[in-house]
């Protein structure tokens, strides 16, 4: 990796092309813009910083995830945020009525906070291919997971998705 070198060009060009992984990835766990991009920026000074140390055993975007999901996380408990307050998705304008959107809500905070508890390469294929809704391709060239991998690993995610939405009380079809 070029970037390695310190060659601030590369490494530019890594921004470029994980940026929106990196911002979304942190959104979904603090759920604060201004909050996401200084966290972001932090993430990308810890990049420069260790890239001597980046060994390739697992992918970059991996160790990237890795690094984004645990200041994130870090910044969570240090401003004594709960899940709860995590930016939910809401459910389409057609179901606008109070019940499906206090719901939608509530649905949203629990797979935000469940999320959190899967293995870190449960969590990168369930956020790329559910969450960011790529293609198996795309979460391949971002991962470098073999296809058959993503959808393994995609599988036992949504296997536990299903129980733990099934122990709090949600019907899964």
């Amino acid at each position: 990796m070029q970037a390695q070198n310190k060659d601030s060009a590369a490494f530019a060009e890594l921004i470029g092309h994980t940026q929106r992984f990196a911002y979304g990835t942190v959104f979904r766990i603090v759920g604060n813009v201004e909050e996401t991009k200084d966290l972001v920026q932090e993430a990308y000074i810890r990049v420069w910083t260790n890239l001597h140390r980046f060994s390739g055993r697992v992918t970059f975007h991996t160790w990237l995830f890795s690094i984004l999901r645990n200041l994130s996380i870090d910044w969570v408990r240090k401003n004594k945020i709960h899940q709860s307050a995590v930016n939910p998705i809401l459910p389409d304008a057609e179901n606008n009525h109070p019940g499906v959107l206090l719901e939608g809500i509530e649905l949203n905070q629990l797979i935000h906070k469940w999320i959190l508890t899967l293995p870190e390469t449960q969590q990168l294929v369930f956020m790329l291919r559910d969450m960011e809704d790529l293609p198996i391709r795309e979460v391949q060239d971002q991962t470098g997971l073999t296809e058959s991998s993503i959808k393994s690993n995609l599988y036992v995610a949504r296997k536990k998705l299903a129980a733990y939405l099934t122990r709090k009380g949600y019907h899964i079809p």
